[in-house]
């Protein structure tokens, strides 16, 4: 299920992604991966002030 992802870079930058099939965080805390379905970016950490993302993502399970 598609879905999107806002992220907000250090220099007020805005990056809207309307077809998120899955976000992460890599283990060591280094970058944010987000993978659509033609594209796959990688966003140091480091660049980022804050992203958020559709809420649907985190349904609760019966």
């Amino acid at each position: 299920m598609p879905y999107w992802v806002k992220v907000v870079l250090i220099d007020n930058q805005e990056l809207l992604v309307n077809d998120a099939l899955r976000h992460t965080i890599s283990d060591d805390m280094e970058i944010l991966e987000i993978d659509t379905p033609k594209e796959v970016m990688i966003i140091p950490m480091k660049q980022l002030k804050y992203f958020s993302c559709d809420a649907a993502v985190f349904d609760k399970k019966s």
